[in-house]
């Protein structure tokens, strides 16, 4: 797969993108009990933690950053762990959505990072992270819609924007029951090491490989262009 890492991302503090790709991935997959008491710890930390701790950690403020940077209102855009904190503590719950999805809603708790996940068979080469340069739409997951200005920061395939921000990813990549293969995709911030994200795709790996035999995961670093 080719990727390509555009140097307009570089002002913005990224000069690496960490990705993980997922072979024979069964998103109906069952839960083990060890995977279930994973997502408990996760859920019971989220319930009883606080927003502005949440929002003070250094790696939420990397993406605050990032966001006040180009411009956009972080009230309105807030960074994927707090919102997904908030999330559960409306709920009462963990969100359950599927079994990829929930294994790294979990390590986004547990790591802070942003982590978009795709089909991998619905994503046209190549994928571009960039500045969008443009006027352009972007259409999220369950939502309408969305303008896109000329210096919004997202990734894009050659189709479409499949995620925006490092707050949304795109309806048209999403995972459904048919998915078999996927890509996990942590762009991160000034505040993230390329180690540090290349730590929670182990887990993510490690996770999924407990609940899907014959799961192949490799990983990329990529690089910005000169």
């Amino acid at each position: 797969m080719k990727l390509i890492l555009d140097p307009s991302l570089v002002d913005l503090g990224i000069t690496d993108i960490v990705v993980g790709l997922a072979q024979n991935v069964n998103p109906q997959a069952e839960l083990t009990e060890n995977l279930k008491n994973k997502q408990r710890e996760m859920e019971e930390w989220a319930l009883s933690t606080s927003l502005d701790e949440a929002m003070e950690h250094p790696i939420t403020k990397g993406y605050l950053n990032m966001m006040q940077s180009v411009g956009r209102s972080v009230k309105k855009n807030p960074p994927t762990v707090p919102a997904l904190i908030r999330n559960i503590q409306s709920r009462g719950t963990m969100p359950h959505v599927n079994t990829i999805v929930d294994i790294y809603n979990v390590e986004s708790l547990r790591s802070f990072l942003a982590i978009g996940g795709h089909d991998w068979d619905k994503v046209a080469e190549p994928i571009t992270f960039t500045v969008s340069g443009k006027e352009d739409v972007f259409l999220p997951i369950l939502s309408t819609k969305k303008h896109v200005a000329e210096t919004d920061y997202l990734y894009r395939d050659a189709n479409g924007i499949m995620a925006w921000m490092g707050v949304r990813d795109g309806e048209n990549y999403k995972f459904d029951d048919d998915t078999k293969n996927a890509i996990f995709i942590i762009v991160g911030n000034v505040e993230t090491s390329i180690d540090m994200r290349l730590e929670a795709l182990s887990r993510i790996a490690q996770d999924m490989s407990e609940c899907m035999p014959g799961l192949v995961f490799t990983t990329k670093v990529i690089h910005a262009e000169a």
